[in-house]
C-alpha cells in the first residue's frame, strides 16, 4: 500500500522526550493515538480535510533499528496509489508540529506525556495479547494457520483445463455452443434420465463463457479459503461433489421442458450452504461468526435474487443450498465429535451413499423414451463433424433464397409483372440457391447431411424447371399446360417430403 518515510532529526537527544514530543504533536494535530511501543507511537490521520472523523491514514514515529528518528504514513485502506500525495502532507504536517511543541513543552508536561505512553503501552500490550488469543482461538477451530488449498486449486484447474479444451472444440470463449456442451456431458434431461446418470457430476465441470467460469471460480476459492483448512480434504472435496450431484437433480426435477444446464454454481452454492450450517453451531468463535454470517448471506441472497431473472440456473442453486446445508449440519457433528476425540468415520461414506440412492432413485422413477435420446444423439452426432456449422450457415443462406423465389410469384400482380418477376428474381434466386446446395455438398458433413443436400439439389433443379415452363407459358389457359404445372408440383412435393 501507498506510503511516504521521512528520517528526520530526533526532537529531542532522550528517547523517552522524544516520544512524548511526538505524543503532544499527535494532541495538537488532533489525530487518534492508537498503539504505544519502546521506541516508537502509532496513529491514525484523516486521509482528507473533508471529514475528519474518517481515519484513513496510519503515522508511526519513532527510532528504528538503527537508531534513527523517523516519521512514515501509510494508507490502510487497500489503496492503490497515492495520487494527491497525502501520505508525504502528514508527515510534513507532523514534522511542523513535532517543532512547534518542542520549542514550548514545559517539564511537566513531560512528566504527563510519559505516564500517558506508560498507560498506552499496557493497553498496547493488552490489545496485543486479547488478539493474539483471539487468533489462536480462531485457528484452533478453523485450522486456518495450518491447512493448504490444495483441494481448491485442484478444482480451479480442472475447470479451466476443461474450459479451454472445450474451446478449443468449438464451446465457444463468450457465446457458447450448446451442443458442444452436450457432447462434453452437460446435464440435458433427455440423456441424463436415458442412461447417461453420469452428467449429474460432469456438468459441474462446464461452464457456458469465460464469464460464467470466473464468477464460480472466484466464489469458490472465496469459501474455500475458510473450508479446506476447517474440514479436511476427505469432507471438502465430498460435500463439494455430492452438493453438484444433487444440484443437478434439482435442476432435473424443476424443469419439466429440457434444459442444457452447467456449471459448478449448484456445487458452490452447497459450500456456501455447508458454511452457513457451521456458521449457526459454536464451533466458529463468535468473534468472527456474525461478520462471516452476514457476507454469505448477502452472496448467497444477491444470487438468489439475481437468479430470478431468465437463464440462470435458480434450480441448481437452491437445490445445492439446501443439500450444503444438510451436510453441513452432519459435519457439524461429526466434528463436535472430533474435538471430543470420539472420530465419526461413518459420515462420509454416509453422505456418499444417500447422494448415490438419490441418484438412483430418481433416475429409476423418472426415465426418458429412448426416442427423445435417439433424436439427441443423432443431432450431436451431426454437429460433430468439421463443417456442422458452416453447413447450416449455408441451409439457412438456402432458406432465404427459397423465400425470396417463391414470395416473387405472387398470383396478386398482373401478368406481366408475374412474368418480369419470375425472370429477375425467382430464376436467379433459384441459381444462387442451387450453387448454395452444390458446396453444402462438398462439406465435411453427415452423410444425412450429405443426403439432405442431395434432395435439395433435386428440388432446386425441379423449381428451375418450373419457373422456366411458368415464364415460357405465362398467359396459357389450356388444360394441358395447368396439368403439366400441377404434375411439376406434385415432384417438387414428393421431394421437399423426403427431405423432411
Amino acid at each position: 500500500m501507498p506510503k511516504h518515510e521521512a528520517i528526520l532529526n530526533a526532537p529531542h537527544p532522550d528517547r523517552k522526550t522524544s516520544l512524548v514530543i511526538c505524543y503532544y504533536a499527535f494532541k495538537q494535530l488532533g489525530w487518534q493515538i492508537q498503539f504505544a511501543g519502546e521506541t516508537a507511537l502509532s496513529g491514525l490521520a484523516p486521509k482528507n480535510t473533508i471529514g475528519w472523523k474518517k481515519y484513513n491514514v496510519q503515522i508511526t514515529a519513532g527510532y528504528n533499528e538503527q537508531d534513527n528518528f523517523f516519521v512514515v504514513s501509510e494508507m490502510i485502506h487497500d489503496e492503490m496509489m497515492d495520487v494527491t500525495g497525502i501520505n508525504k502532507k502528514r508527515v510534513e504536517e507532523f514534522e511542523a508540529a513535532l517543532e512547534v511543541v518542542k520549542e514550548k513543552i514545559t517539564a511537566e508536561e513531560i512528566e504527563t506525556g510519559n505516564k500517558a505512553i506508560d498507560e498506552l503501552r499496557a493497553q498496547t500490550i493488552q490489545v496485543f495479547e486479547e488478539e493474539t488469543k483471539r487468533i489462536e482461538e480462531i485457528n484452533t477451530a478453523m485450522n486456518l494457520g495450518n491447512g493448504n488449498m490444495y483441494v481448491t486449486y485442484a478444482i480451479i484447474a480442472i475447470n479451466a483445463l476443461v474450459f479451454i479444451l472445450m474451446v478449443l472444440d468449438g464451446a465457444g470463449l463468450f457465446t457458447p455452443n450448446g451442443l458442444v456442451h452436450l457432447k462434453w456431458g452437460s446435464n440435458f434431461k433427455p440423456l441424463t434420465q436415458s442412461g447417461d446418470w453420469w452428467r449429474l457430476l460432469t456438468c459441474v465441470f462446464i461452464h457456458f463463457g469465460i464469464i460464467h467460469l470466473a464468477l464460480n471460480m472466484y466464489a469458490l476459492f472465496s469459501v474455500g479459503v475458510y473450508l479446506e483448512p476447517m474440514l479436511g480434504k476427505v469432507k471438502y472435496i465430498t460435500a463439494y461433489l455430492c452438493t453438484g450431484v444433487l444440484a443437478s437433480l434439482a435442476s432435473l426435477w424443476w424443469h419439466t421442458e429440457p434444459t442444457n444446464s452447467a456449471g459448478a454454481s449448484g456445487a458452490v452454492f452447497g459450500m456456501y450452504g455447508l458454511f452457513l450450517a457451521l456458521l449457526t453451531s459454536n464451533l466458529i468463535p463468535k468473534s468472527v461468526r456474525q461478520a462471516l454470517l452476514q457476507s454469505i448471506g448477502i452472496f448467497v441472497v444477491y444470487n438468489l435474487i439475481y437468479g430470478l431473472k431468465g437463464g440462470v440456473n435458480n434450480a441448481a442453486h437452491i437445490g445445492g443450498l439446501i443439500s450444503g446445508l444438510l451436510i453441513g449440519y452432519i459435519y457439524v457433528f461429526a466434528i463436535k465429535k472430533e474435538k471430543e476425540e470420539e472420530p465419526v468415520k461413518w459420515v462420509t461414506p454416509a453422505v456418499i451413499i444417500i447422494t448415490i440412492a438419490a441418484v438412483v432413485l430418481y433416475l429409476q422413477q423418472n426415465k426418458s423414451t429412448e426416442e427423445e435420446r435417439r433424436a439427441i444423439k443423432e443431432e450431436l452426432s451431426i454437429a460433430s463433424y468439421k463443417d456442422a456449422e458452416k453447413y447450416n450457415d449455408k441451409l439457412k443462406r438456402f432458406g432465404e433464397l427459397e423465400e425470396k423465389a417463391m414470395n416473387a410469384m405472387n398470383d396478386t400482380v398482373s401478368n406481366e409483372q408475374l412474368i418480369e418477376n419470375m425472370k429477375n428474381i425467382t430464376a436467379k434466386a433459384w441459381v444462387e440457391a442451387e450453387g448454395v446446395v452444390q458446396s453444402m455438398q462438398q462439406m465435411n458433413v453427415s452423410e444425412v447431411q450429405h443426403k439432405k443436400a442431395d434432395l435439395m439439389l433435386k428440388y432446386v433443379q425441379l423449381r428451375k424447371k418450373e419457373t422456366d415452363f411458368r415464364i415460357s407459358f405465362a398467359g396459357s389457359p389450356s388444360d394441358a399446360i395447368k396439368d403439366s404445372i400441377i404434375s411439376m408440383v406434385n415432384r417438387i412435393n414428393s421431394v421437399v417430403e423426403r427431405i423432411h
